[in-house]
């Protein structure tokens, strides 16, 4: 069994991390830290036997028989959390982002390298259903991939911490960090090289970006697009995949891909004209493509809870679901889209 102590009682932590952490027995919830005094008596009410502290350093102080720590604090205090848990011997899960910058997730990289300590990101979009049954189901259709294209919008005017940029907010830190994790989940390793990239602050209160568009491209040649837009008056959620066989789109509000593509050895032949008078002044010379149309709807009971993750690497020693390496790559990618994008 973990011991397991929790940092911040926020959404992210009250919503999943502690219901989740307290329903399965491989864990103990301990303690739990948190500034705000009615959200700490809240979680000795709903989770009775823990404890609670105002102060994440008195909380490590005090609790000695804690394993690990899953940190949900808001961005700015990653760091500092982080390492201070790792010194005290504890493994630690930590919510993405992984840090504000890249020099400060370098410092949690360096304080594993120095206390042996383990430790891995909490990355959901890895292991959503749509991006396993992609993996799993619809990229071996596609032939070779060459262009991955994911979009998120909706209208939310933020005006908590995560739209301003002294607390490491904004939609790159934010949403970026699941989507540009995902590409390079699904494309990588890398390096990931950022061609292209727009910060632009829209309708949010604070002064972080509400909108990104990103233009990347993996090692093997996939490029990837990301936008991710809360200003945009009509929702979208959609993942368009394209390759040498067909195409791939995930309905984010349908929860399902849509597939059309064609069998390996079924394309028509095709052979270049030497002439340049085009044969039939035509503009194209495929003929019938025989293509084939699918849906394949998500099974949203086929991903395993995240915690089964979190379990087999901090208590079995298996291999991290999240390297320490990618997450250093993915801070990489949102610091050089930050330097490319340049919000004014």
């Amino acid at each position: 069994m973990l011991k397991v102590v929790v940092s911040g009682l926020g959404r992210v932590a009250w919503r999943y991390h502690l219901p989740t952490i307290w329903e399965d027995k491989r864990f103990q919830l301990l303690a739990v830290s948190d500034p705000v005094a009615e959200r700490r008596r809240e979680a000795e009410e709903t989770y009775p036997g823990i404890r609670s502290y105002a102060d994440f350093h008195a909380m490590l102080a005090a609790e000695p028989d804690a394993d690990m720590a899953v940190i949900a604090s808001p961005t700015m205090f990653h760091r500092e959390q982080s390492v201070a848990a790792l010194e005290h011997n504890l493994a630690v899960f930590l919510e993405k982002p992984m840090c504000e910058s890249y020099e400060a997730a370098r410092e949690i990289e360096q304080t594993v390298a120095r206390t042996g300590g383990k430790f891995m990101l909490y990355q959901p979009h890895r292991n959503r259903p749509e991006f396993l049954a992609f993996r799993d189901q619809v990229r071996g259709k596609l032939g070779t991939v060459n262009h991955s294209c994911r979009i998120s919008s909706t209208f939310n005017r933020r005006n908590d911490w995560q739209s301003r940029r002294d607390c490491g907010g904004g939609v790159l830190n934010n949403q970026g960090a699941h989507f540009i994790d995902q590409f390079l989940a699904a494309f990588g390793p890398g390096p990931v090289k950022v061609k292209g990239a727009v910060l632009q602050r829209t309708v949010s209160v604070g002064d972080a970006e509400d909108l990104v568009n990103a233009l990347l491209v993996a090692p093997s040649g996939v490029t990837g697009f990301v936008e991710i837009n809360y200003g945009s008056a009509v929702r979208c959620d959609s993942w368009e995949v394209f390759g040498t066989l067909g195409y791939a789109r995930f309905d984010g509000m349908a929860q399902e891909w849509c597939l059309t593509y064609v069998k390996p050895g079924t394309l028509p032949e095709l052979s270049l004209q030497t002439a340049l008078a085009a044969k039939d002044r035509a503009y194209s010379q495929e003929g019938d493509i025989p293509w084939i149309r699918e849906r394949i709807a998500l099974d949203t009971a086929a991903a395993p809870c995240y915690y089964d993750h979190v379990y087999d690497y901090f208590a079995e020693g298996k291999a991290p679901f999240v390297p320490l390496s990618e997450s250093m790559e993915l801070m990489r990618i949102l610091r050089d889209c930050r330097r490319m994008g340049e919000l004014e």
